[in-house]
C-alpha cells in the first residue's frame, strides 16, 4: 500500500473521530465511544502502515522527518485513546485528533520526492537506533504531560471564573494535575537513559551539527528534573508548575525537530 493511500485513509479516520468527539463536546452530546476508539484505531493502523513505507522507501532503514513526525504522534495517540478508556479526556482527544488529520493532511499535500521523505540510514543493530527509540518515547510521553498541562491551565481558569458548567466533560483538577505530573516523571526516566546511551556510545553529542540539540535537551532534562524534585519534595503545583512544564515540552521540541525542520521545510 502506497504512502498516500494510507495517509488518506487516516485523515478521513482521523476527521471522523474529531467530528464525534466535537460533538460531544460542544453539545453535551453522549459520545459513541465503541464507533470512536474505531476509527481512531483504524487512522493509527494505516498510519503506521504509511509510516513503514516512509521508513524502508529507499530499501534501508532511515528516519526522515515525516516519519519521526508520524511515529511520535502514533504514539502520542495511542497512549492518550487508551488512557481515556479508564479515565475519559475528550477535550484532550479532540485536540489530538485534529491535530493528527491536520498532520496526515499536512504530509498529503508536501511532494514525495521532498527532503521530508529522505534521511540517512540507519541501522538497527547500532546504539544509535536505540538512542532514538528511547528519545522518541522520552519525547511523547512528555508531550502527552504538557497536554495535561494545558488542560490544567484551561480548566483553572474556568474555575476561577466561574464558567465551567457541572454537566462539563473536562475532567477533575485534580486529576489532570496528578496525570501530569505521573506522567512527567515517567518521561524524565526516558530521558535521562536516553541521554546517558547518547553520551556513552554516540561520538557526535556534541559536534556542530548536534551541539545544539544536546544542549537543548539537556535544559530541557534540567527543566522537568526540577519540576520533579520540587514537587515530590516542597509540593510544588498549581498554574506555575504547569507553564513551567509547557515550557519544558516546548524546548524539548526545538531540540528534536527545530534544526530538521529549518533545513527540510524552510530552507528546502
Amino acid at each position: 500500500m502506497s504512502t498516500t493511500i494510507g495517509l488518506t485513509i487516516s485523515f478521513i479516520a482521523f476527521l471522523g473521530a474529531s467530528g464525534l468527539t466535537a460533538k460531544s463536546v460542544f453539545t453535551d452530546a453522549k459520545v459513541n465511544y465503541k464507533l470512536l476508539f474505531s476509527l481512531a484505531s483504524i487512522a493509527v493502523v494505516f498510519q503506521l502502515i504509511s509510516v513503514k513505507s516512509i521508513l524502508f522507501a529507499e530499501g534501508e532503514l532511515h528516519f526522515p522527518l515525516a516519519a519521526m513526525c508520524l511515529l511520535v504522534n502514533v504514539l502520542i495517540t495511542s497512549v492518550l485513546t487508551i488512557r481515556s478508556l479508564k479515565h475519559a479526556n475528550l477535550t484532550i482527544l479532540l485536540v489530538t485528533y485534529l491535530f493528527s488529520a491536520l498532520l496526515c493532511l499536512g504530509l498529503l499535500i508536501v511532494p514525495s520526492d521532498a527532503s521530508i521523505y529522505s534521511g540517512s540510514i540507519v541501522d538497527s543493530s547500532t546504539p544509535l537506533f536505540i538512542h532514538v527509540v528511547l528519545s522518541m518515547a522520552a519525547y511523547c510521553v512528555l508531550v502527552i504531560a504538557s497536554l495535561y498541562a494545558v488542560q490544567f491551565r484551561y480548566i483553572d481558569a474556568k474555575l476561577k471564573a466561574k464558567t465551567l458548567s457541572l454537566n462539563s466533560h473536562l475532567p477533575p483538577l485534580n486529576v489532570v494535575e496528578s496525570q501530569q505530573f505521573r506522567l512527567m516523571s515517567i518521561g524524565l526516566i526516558l530521558l535521562t537513559v536516553a541521554l546517558i546511551t547518547g553520551f556513552a556510545f554516540l561520538d557526535n553529542m556534541w559536534s556542530k551539527e548536534y551541539a545544539h540539540k544536546t544542549v537543548l535537551s539537556v535544559i530541557a532534562w534540567g527543566m522537568f528534573a526540577v519540576l520533579a524534585y520540587g514537587h515530590k519534595q516542597y509540593g510544588w503545583r498549581g498554574n506555575n508548575s504547569a507553564i513551567a512544564t509547557i515550557i519544558a515540552a516546548i524546548v524539548l521540541t526545538l531540540a528534536y525537530f527545530g534544526s530538521r525542520f529549518v533545513k527540510e521545510i524552510l530552507l528546502n
